[in-house]
Formats: C-alpha cells, structure tokens, sequence
C-alpha cells in the first residue's frame, strides 16, 4: 500500500512540472500579460503585409523598442524602401528616407499617433499594454493549437490563438507556446483583410544600444 501512495505522488509531481518542463503556458492570457508588464527591450525582424482587395504590398524591417517610449524602425525590404530610418525617443520624432536625402524631426504631442500603432497588438505587447487591451477586447482563447510556418526558421512555431473583438476591428493574435510572446497578428476591418504581421525572429529583455535611439542633430 505505502509504494502505491508513493507511486501516485510521483505521478502527482510529474503532471505538475510537466507543463514548466516543456515550455508551455497552461494560461495564454495571463503568461502574454505577465510578459508584456516585465518587457525592458525588444528587438525583432518583422514582416508587414497590408492588404487592399486582391492586392497587397509587403515591406521587411528591423523593429527595437525600449519602454516606455524609445522606439527605432530601419526598413530593410524591398529595396525601394531599404535603409528608411524611424527614430522616437520620447517625444523627439525624426524620419530619414536615403533615396531622396529627406531628413525630417518633429516634437511629438501627447496622444498623437505613433507609426507603432500599426502592429496592433504587437505594439500593446512591446509598450507594456498587452493587459490593457486584452481587458477592452472580447477575447476568445482558441482550444486547439496551431503551427504558424515562419521563413526564417526550420520548423514551425507551436502557438496558441486568441482572437480579440473591438468595435469594427477583429485581430487573430498567435503566441509562441514556449514564451507566449506574439509572433503573428492578424488585423480585420470588419470582414475585410487589412493587415498580416509576421515576426520572423525576436528578442527580449536583451542589451540595447543608448546610440540607436539618438536623435541626429538638425
């Protein structure tokens, strides 16, 4: 009787570390949010395609954001766009467009739109929000996984899918399983395709650069 009251204890223990043992987020919500709240730096490869009917345009870029308000944005795809440089820290804006030698700075006033923004959740996630939108959002957690095939990586990603409502806007938001941080989303407006971002390599809470956020002088 006493081995079989250890074995089932054992058995106990196993079911228990066995999610933290593999990596997995028994709760997406809450391990998103908990990531998002603790976020010091994120740096990433991000494919953004906007999509208009049957038409779509596709630009690659290098994506660095430093709560609450440093952010740096360097296209790197297609070639027509390569090398456009976005800078903000805090509220000095400034954007560089090479092929036609256009520098321009701005003060940013509060509550105005940030190019971020257009990642939708992504951008809730890396600005520490991710609790805050899911909170104005009708949220459905999907029951069942997904594998989300990314270009630059061997296999494809293992990921839960939470689909956010929010008055006309619907965004599918896919976490990778093993961190819960997100590398796809979605955006409808209404029926609507609008927008597809990918995030084909991340890193987070890594060493940054003060100098990648300096704004040139005029």
């Amino acid at each position: 009787m006493q081995r079989t009251w250890q074995f089932l204890v054992l058995v106990m223990l196993v079911l228990l570390v066995a999610p933290a043992a593999l990596g997995q987020t028994p709760d997406p919500l809450e391990a998103v949010c908990e990531l998002s709240g603790d976020l010091t730096a994120y740096s990433a490869s991000i494919r953004m395609t906007q999509h208009h009917g049957d038409d779509q345009s596709v630009i690659e870029f290098a994506f660095d954001f430093v709560p609450p308000d440093r952010m740096r944005i360097v296209y790197t795809a297609p070639a027509s766009v390569e090398g456009q440089k976005i800078l903000l820290n805090a509220d000095q804006f400034y954007s560089y467009i090479p092929s036609l030698n256009r520098h321009v700075w701005q003060t940013v006033g509060e509550g105005a739109d940030n190019p971020g923004e257009d990642m939708g959740f992504l951008f809730d996630f890396v600005t520490r929000a991710a609790a805050d939108a899911l909170a104005e959002a009708d949220v459905q957690v999907s029951e069942t996984r997904e594998a989300l095939e990314l270009t630059d990586v061997e296999e494809p990603l293992e990921v839960d899918v939470l689909t956010l409502l929010a008055d006309t806007e619907r965004q599918v938001v896919r976490l990778n399983v093993y961190d819960a941080a997100p590398v796809g989303i979605t955006i409808y407006d209404g029926d609507n395709l609008a927008m597809t971002i990918l995030v084909l390599d991340y890193l987070l809470n890594g060493t940054f650069e003060e100098a990648w956020f300096d704004i040139p002088e005029q």
